[in-house]
């Protein structure tokens, strides 16, 4: 197990920019050519178009790349994102990011987590176990277990580091979206661009636009609200190196788990309306923060202590139970987009990786055999079966939604009833937690293997 002095992502942050080369990290490498640039007033063509650098449109971007066929990714921030501090990465993902190439690095600068800590606000420890007591890991599902948490940050600056230059475009929303003639997507930019494309590929996250042009519903507010941060600490960490702790109050409860020895996750969970107004800066954040784990033990209050204001995130929890194909002709979704799901399974990065292979696999052979699939700019599609590809993408959606939806379920259920706060439940989940509870079956989900990509 790797400890390291200081964080792997620190000087990545330091060396964002708005361009592709000063937001890559530099020990990561790459592999580049050329690539379309949309320029203002254009009205450029690309064989698929990827709406949203976060991990789902970045990793499905690279999937494609790897396979040679030709993508742009439009992102409407300046830069890579850097919200959401911290993903935790399990098996499943790790096949993902094996397949993509990108695993490697990672696998160096984050530490493996083996150790689930299941605790009471008031300090009582209700069960503590091994990931190796989950039948996930036992010999005959392969004994292989692999959890560790991974800086969002440095998680996409290892993808886009897999891609040509000027593949990701940054400050480039997309404002609406309409068909076009020979089954092409047109695609209006925030900056008068247009764009058309054969393919485009929803990536931007549980608010997704995309998904609206499909006709999918909003996200539905889970009941309670959800706030992250990433610790830095000089001395030893409040809790081990290798576990995950997670801390049960009423109505509220808390967790945390290493990625460096000086690096930790933490985030607390509460229950409120969801007209509730946030806190109108920083330090108001980090007091509601506190406020909700007042007088609790096991590190909490230390590591949001611990972590720079600016960086904590809140967010109102949202899930979608997304069913069957969803698409439209050659429009797509993946990750949040697709299925945004609540965190309680940690699975919401890790199912996003998945999508980008299984579409990468499924796509890149059609693309590959039209004669479209380059970045020319010509008006002619000829060579492009539209009709192909949508029966494609329709099979593909099939497929990872009778694998999300489950999950998604899944996981708002064990939220909502964690988040009760009536006293004869909580006797009742301690209870269990304490005398009954197996980890035979925890790790069940993270047996799924995505497949490997062509070489």
């Amino acid at each position: 197990m790797m400890h390291h002095s200081s964080s792997p992502y620190s000087t990545l942050q330091s060396q964002r920019g708005l361009t592709l080369n000063a937001a890559t990290s530099t020990h990561v490498p790459s592999r580049r050519r050329a690539a379309v640039r949309v320029q203002a007033g254009s009205k450029e063509h690309v064989p698929v178009a990827i709406s949203g650098a976060g991990i789902a449109g970045l990793a499905t971007a690279v999937a494609l790349h790897k396979q040679g066929v030709p993508v742009v990714v439009l992102e409407r921030a300046p830069a890579l994102r850097q919200e959401g501090s911290a993903v935790a990465l399990w098996s499943n993902a790790w096949r993902a990011l094996d397949a993509l190439g990108v695993s490697e690095q990672l696998r160096h600068d984050y530490q493996l987590l083996q150790r689930v800590d299941l605790v009471r606000a008031d300090g009582k420890m209700l069960r503590s176990f091994t990931l190796d007591e989950c039948d996930a890991a036992s010999a005959a599902a392969g004994g292989v277990n692999e959890t560790r948490g991974v800086s969002r940050g440095h998680l996409l600056e290892a993808l886009a580091a897999q891609l040509p230059d000027g593949a990701v475009q940054f400050s480039s929303d997309v404002k609406g979206i309409s068909s076009g003639a020979d089954g092409r997507t047109l695609l209006q930019l925030s900056g008068g661009q247009q764009l058309s494309c054969n393919v485009l590929v929803g990536a931007d996250g549980a608010n997704s636009a995309a998904a609206k042009h499909l006709g999918l519903p909003q996200a539905n507010y889970a009941g309670y609200v959800g706030y992250r941060g990433l610790a830095k600490f000089d001395g030893p960490l409040p809790v081990a190196s290798d576990t995950i702790r997670q801390i049960y109050g009423a109505g509220v409860r808390a967790g945390m788990y290493p990625l460096t020895s000086k690096d930790l996750y933490w985030f607390i969970c509460f229950n409120a309306d969801e007209a509730a107004p946030a806190p109108a800066d920083p330090a108001g954040c980090v007091a509601e923060a506190l406020g909700q784990v007042g007088g609790w033990s096991w590190g909490i209050r230390e590591a949001v202590a611990a972590t720079d204001p600016a960086s904590i995130s809140r967010a109102r929890i949202r899930d979608r139970w997304t069913r069957g194909s969803f698409g439209q002709g050659c429009v797509t979704l993946v990750g949040d987009a697709a299925h945004p799901m609540t965190p309680n399974l940690g699975q919401g990065g890790c199912t996003a990786l998945e999508d980008a292979v299984v579409l990468g696999r499924q796509l890149a052979p059609l693309m590959k055999a039209s004669s479209s699939s380059s970045s020319s700019s010509s008006s002619s599609s000829s060579g492009f079966d539209a009709a192909a590809v949508a029966e494609v993408l329709r099979q593909c959606e099939a497929e990872r939604a009778a694998r999300c939806l489950p999950l998604t379920v899944r996981s708002w259920a064990f939220g909502a009833a964690l988040q009760l706060p009536f006293p004869p439940v909580l006797a009742a989940r301690d209870f269990v937690m304490e005398k009954l509870f197996s980890p035979s079956h925890f790790l069940d989900h993270t047996l799924y293997d995505c497949g490997r990509l062509p070489a």
